[in-house]
């Protein structure tokens, strides 16, 4: 994570670096009617879950409709960010076994400087044995549809690329991709094999956010990181540079 400037508190910082990433995105999807956009990685543990939830928070902060949707359907980690149950959400939809307003939760993430804001969340839902082929499904384009017609925005958080397809099936269906990686970990060949897979499934790419850099990665002294740590399939571990508390889930920010 880049130390903020003297002066700076951390969680201003990582604010301001969000809010950065909000305005680059809201003038890249500008031209689209429905903005349905997935947050994803090469690989696991990048940090995809806290740049989505932080993104979505922070947009919804800014007065936009948004809905944050958990497409990770292998290891669903995003209503833990905020607190929220499992009990009903995207596969149960899928499935003909539950409905969007049934799913949907609403999530309160005001300030004291914004007033009333809140987002809608739609978690994994019941686990399933055949996540990719659901995914790929017919029902999860009406489903990325039916919230794009409620929302100005759709937040989608994605498993990584590389380990499995569920990502490529999805990205078909949205509007485009942004991608994380995390400096000094993530190999540039493996950012460039998420890319070009991306690429090939025909999956328009928005941008790339760096995660947990330090200033000695950057030529110049200011620069941006957001310092969540997650995990895929083997476990979790939050807390790694954490800016506030101890990375818990429902530390946004």
């Amino acid at each position: 994570m880049v130390e903020p400037p003297a002066g700076v508190s951390t969680r201003a910082f990582n604010e301001e670096a969000y809010r950065v990433l909000r305005s680059n995105l809201n003038v890249a999807i500008s031209d689209l009617e429905r903005a349905t956009v997935i947050v994803t990685s090469a690989q696991p543990g990048e940090g995809k879950t806290a740049t989505a939830a932080n993104l979505a928070r922070v947009m919804a902060l800014g007065g936009q409709r948004v809905v944050l949707a958990d497409l990770d359907l292998r290891h669903p980690d995003i209503h833990r960010w905020f607190g929220a149950s499992n009990d009903a959400g995207v596969t149960d939809i899928l499935l003909g076994r539950g409905t969007i307003d049934g799913s949907l939760r609403y999530v309160d993430v005001s300030s004291g400087s914004t007033g009333a804001r809140g987002l809608y969340l739609l978690p994994t839902g019941s686990p399933v044995a055949n996540p990719t082929e659901l995914l790929g499904s017919r029902r999860m384009a009406e489903l990325l549809d039916a919230l794009a017609t409620q929302a100005d925005i759709v937040v989608i958080d994605t498993p990584p690329v590389l380990p499995v397809a569920d990502t490529l099936v999805i990205g078909r269906m949205a509007a485009g991709a942004i991608l994380v990686a995390e400096a000094r970990k993530t190999p540039v060949a493996a950012i460039q094999r998420a890319k070009d897979a991306l690429t090939r499934s025909q999956t328009r790419l928005l941008g790339l956010v760096v995660n947990k850099m330090q200033a000695k990665d950057l030529d110049v002294a200011y620069g941006y990181g957001y310092g969540y740590g997650d995990s895929y399939g083997d476990g979790e571990s939050y807390g790694d540079g954490a800016p506030s508390g101890n990375g818990r889930p429902g530390d946004i920010l």
